[in-house]
């Protein structure tokens, strides 16, 4: 304790450095595939796609591993490892 603001700016950018570090997945098993993934619609860059109802696909080239769709999966189908 004791860091105040700057704690949080130090931990935020340790998560950002960890980030970089993993890969975007796709657990099939938890995802229902029945529905549009809403995940798919707050990727920044487009990375995150969907055939149909499947499960969504990961352009590895396009993601910069922010989280927003990992945060967004009501599923938690989508995990940064």
């Amino acid at each position: 304790m004791g860091n105040g603001i700057f704690g949080f700016l130090r931990n935020d950018e340790t998560n950002a450095e960890e980030a970089k570090n993993k890969n975007l997945k796709v657990l099939k098993a938890r995802c229902p595939q029945n529905h549009p993934c809403p995940s798919v619609r707050v990727c920044p860059t487009g990375a995150l796609l969907q055939k149909g109802f499947s499960a969504p696909h990961v352009d590895a080239d396009k993601c910069i591993k922010c989280g927003k769709c990992v945060k967004s999966c009501p599923m938690r189908a989508l995990v940064l490892e």
